[in-house]
């Protein structure tokens, strides 16, 4: 998953603070949990106290997991608009998946992805959505199947360069992990340019 992105999907102005407890938090969790979760909550920003208790959630006694999980979630919808709470849920969601916490995973994609239509400019959408497959598909290809048809709902890649680079990232991810797949995504796309230049670049007929 992406950590830093440089656009309105971090505060304008993050506190150091925020920067540098999300970098060590990611550091010291695989080795100390607990000590990484009170550094964690140290953390001002919403966007990086969302990424640090995710971080922490993925190595924490299984016990502790599903309250931290729960409090990376509270962090997301902290954060100053939907822009940032629909991208940056996919930490929590990545780990919630992969710790074996399905069902609760499921039921926040569901209410996040009611959220993603609210995302304005289209643009900032399609770029949230990106962050959101990308962290589901990492837990999961059938968990992320519920945002790729959010995307195909939400998204035209014919609009936007950002809709066009979001339909091309789901294409590369997917050709990578199984040959041929691009496919599918190209077959899903509205006719038009960008499904043209797509199919083009992994030559599909």
């Amino acid at each position: 998953m992406t950590a830093f992105l440089r656009s309105k999907l971090v505060p304008a102005r993050p506190s150091m603070a925020s920067v540098y407890g999300r970098a060590e938090v990611s550091r010291m969790a695989p080795a100390d949990p607990a000590k990484a979760l009170a550094l964690a909550h140290a953390i001002p920003d919403a966007w990086y106290r969302a990424q640090a208790l995710s971080y922490v959630a993925a190595h924490a006694r299984e016990s502790n997991v599903l309250k931290i999980l729960r409090e990376a979630v509270a962090a997301a919808y902290a954060c100053a608009d939907p822009y940032n709470t629909v991208a940056v849920m996919s930490w929590p969601l990545e780990a919630a998946y992969k710790r074996g916490h399905h069902d609760y995973a499921g039921g926040e994609l569901e209410r996040v992805l009611q959220l993603a239509p609210t995302v304005e400019p289209r643009a900032s959408r399609a770029f949230a959505l990106q962050c959101l497959w990308g962290g589901c598909y990492g837990a999961d290809e059938a968990f992320a199947e519920p945002v790729w048809q959010a995307i195909l709902r939400l998204c035209n890649p014919d609009h936007h360069w950002r809709e066009a680079r979001l339909f091309r990232y789901v294409a590369e991810v997917r050709e990578a992990r199984h040959p041929g797949h691009a496919a599918e995504v190209i077959a899903a796309m509205p006719i038009g340019k960008a499904r043209a230049a797509l199919a083009r670049r992994f030559r599909v007929a």
